[in-house]
């Protein structure tokens, strides 16, 4: 599902370019476990391709944010993004408030 992302223009439009695009990685550059893969790039056919031979074509891919407004409309940019590539989305959005309480339970 990431293939079918441009993290730039989600950067563009979640938060106005401020920053710098996202490799994909758990870890920034500063952490001993970043590979330096390259930049991510959006490849919407490959996407489709590895979710089907994987068995998930059909999968419903839930995508969770909070209402924090860069947060909210990074997510809509990513599930905007994922639903233009033809994945099955369920957008949520929850209050910033209770989340973090709601997170480990």
């Amino acid at each position: 599902a990431q293939l079918a992302v441009d993290n730039s223009a989600v950067l563009a439009l979640g938060l106005g370019g401020r920053g710098k695009p996202a490799d994909n990685h758990h870890v920034g550059p500063m952490h001993p476990e970043y590979a330096d893969i390259g930049p991510a790039r959006r490849d919407v056919e490959q996407s489709k391709k590895l979710l089907a031979e994987a068995g998930r074509a059909d999968h419903e891919f839930e995508l969770i944010s909070v209402d924090v407004e860069w947060q909210k409309s990074t997510g809509d940019a990513i599930g905007a993004q994922m639903r233009e590539a033809g994945l099955k989305i369920k957008r949520t959005v929850l209050p910033a408030a209770t989340f973090w309480n709601d997170w480990s339970k």
